[in-house]
C-alpha cells in the first residue's frame, strides 16, 4: 500500500493504492469479489480505466471513513445506496 501511494502521489505513477477503505467499498459494492486488499489492487487494475486510478483512494477513503464506515455504515446518508447491494 504504502509503495504504490508512494509511486502514485510522488512520482504521478498511474498507480491504485489499495487501503481497506478501498478493499472494504470496492467488495461491498460489488465491484470486486476478494477477500485480501492485495486481491482487490490487481482486480481494480483490471476492471477499473486506468483514468481513475491514481484518484480511487482519495475517493474512498473519506466516504470510507464518514458514510460507508465497517460497523454501522450510515446508509440513510448515503447517495449510493441505490446500487449497493
Amino acid at each position: 500500500k504504502t509503495a504504490t501511494l508512494y509511486l502514485s502521489l510522488a512520482e504521478n505513477d498511474d498507480e491504485i493504492c489499495v487501503d481497506t477503505h478501498v478493499h472494504r467499498i470496492c467488495n461491498r459494492f460489488e465491484f470486486v469479489d476478494t477477500k485480501f486488499p492485495e486481491e482487490t489492487y490487481y482486480e481494480l487494475k483490471k476492471k477499473l480505466p486506468k483514468r481513475y486510478w491514481n484518484r480511487i483512494n482519495d475517493l474512498l477513503v473519506v466516504f470510507g471513513q464518514t458514510i460507508c464506515k465497517p460497523k454501522k455504515p450510515l446508509c440513510i446518508l448515503c447517495k449510493y445506496k441505490s446500487i449497493c447491494p
